[in-house]
């Protein structure tokens, strides 16, 4: 942790006018307002830590791929979900870690959740180039990881979204885009890679072709950019045009299987140092008598909810026999608080978002995505608070600004 550097930010490079300023900014840009609310200061991480987290999140996305995880992992994948032409790995992973100390007071990353699923690709570089340039940080620092540099970043993105297609025939395909709190990473996306947002439910199938309405014109969609949640499509009692289970004729980028295949569902398989111990309720021959120091989680819930951070042994109790596999009971992580605010100081969570190109050995994280703040959970619906919320991780030299 940049320590010296976190603290001088709010005193030499943070006012109230360059924030707003900011904010505007993005708003206008992106034609939109950002719903989610964007914390005052970025997050300052040293380069050795930034490579804790690279390192860490590789290699949990490797073990799980196996074929050894994939036998395990196939209970997770209904029938009625799977999709043909599975890949064989997920193009994209994001991987979110507790910053922790460990008992020698040195910061480590402890896992909280992953998905086989894209996240703010776009929003995340769009927001760190804005940032950089209100709060006037200093240039030496890089919000691009594994070595890469923003260029390369944005090569790769537009390079895996499209495949070759012309723009006009590759989607974002989402539940009513318009509506949903991520609107502005579907804009930015836009705007970094010319990939139109498109209403899934709107979408005419013609054999196995799918085509959507582009200037009043009905256009054949050669790839799809996945954002759509099965589980929102369920609750929202969605129509769709098609079943997943078809043979279309198109492309994935990012194929649906992995969204269930890479998931809460695979933290009691894991054994990388930095996964906290994790049970299926239905595995459990007893409930563990320090419930106190664990946290009940449904497996396929999306931004936190669901999850009772505080649980009680009838709570657990209470869980339906018939849905007790489909609950995890993980073991406790302890923050650390460990970001200066003129507030307080923050806990932070720092979500590493990784591309995995076909044909390439491993995933390579590119961008980063932080949520703060002072309460018990992390995500961007509970920090409304001065000095909380989402925002992104700046990287540097620890001989320069540690």
């Amino acid at each position: 942790m940049l320590e010296k550097l976190q603290r001088s930010f709010t005193t030499e490079n943070y006012t109230e006018e360059r924030y707003k300023a900011l904010l505007k900014d993005i708003d206008q840009t992106l034609g939109t307002t950002v719903e989610f609310r964007i914390c005052e200061m970025p997050l300052f991480l040293s380069g050795g830590f930034a490579r804790k987290l690279e390192d860490a999140a590789v290699s949990i996305l490797l073990e799980c791929v196996t074929p050894e995880y994939l036998v395990y992992a196939k209970p997770s994948l209904e029938e009625r979900y799977t999709v043909p032409k599975q890949h064989p790995h997920p193009l994209f992973g994001i991987v979110d870690f507790a910053v922790t100390k460990n008992e020698h007071g040195e910061y480590e990353p402890k896992l909280i959740e992953l998905q086989g699923f894209p996240s703010l690709y776009g929003f995340q570089h769009f927001y760190s180039v804005k940032a950089m340039e209100h709060f006037h940080l200093d240039p030496r620092l890089y919000y691009t990881l594994s070595g890469k540099t923003p260029d390369e970043y944005l090569t790769t993105l537009r390079k895996n979204l499209l495949n070759g297609h012309n723009v006009e025939n590759v989607v974002l395909m989402e539940l009513t885009p318009d509506k949903q709190k991520t609107l502005p990473d579907f804009r930015a996306t836009e705007q970094l890679t010319g990939v139109r947002a498109v209403d899934i439910c709107s979408l005419k199938k013609d054999g196995n072709k799918l085509l959507y309405e582009r200037d009043g014109k009905w256009t054949p969609i050669h790839r799809i950019f996945n954002r759509a949640i099965i589980d929102e499509l369920d609750d929202a009692k969605a129509v769709i045009p098609f079943d997943w289970t078809d043979d279309l004729d198109v492309e994935w980028a990012g194929h649906p299987n992995w969204y269930f295949l890479i998931s809460k569902y695979s933290m009691p398989y894991l054994k990388h140092k930095s996964v906290p111990k994790t049970h299926f309720l239905h595995t459990l021959a007893e409930i563990p008598h320090d419930i106190e120091n664990y946290v009940l989680k449904p497996l396929f819930a999306f931004a936190g909810k669901g999850v009772n951070v505080n649980p009680t042994r009838a709570d657990v109790e209470n869980v339906p026999a018939a849905e007790r596999d489909k609950w995890i009971l993980q073991e406790r992580v302890h923050y650390a608080e460990s970001v200066y605010t003129p507030e307080g100081m923050n806990k932070a969570e720092v979500r590493i978002l990784c591309i995995w190109e076909p044909d390439v050995e491993k995933p390579v994280p590119y961008m980063s995505l932080l949520r703060s703040g002072r309460g018990p959970m992390l995500g961007a619906r509970y920090n409304r608070s001065p000095w909380t919320g989402a925002s992104s991780c700046f990287f540097g030299d620890e001989a320069i600004f540690g």
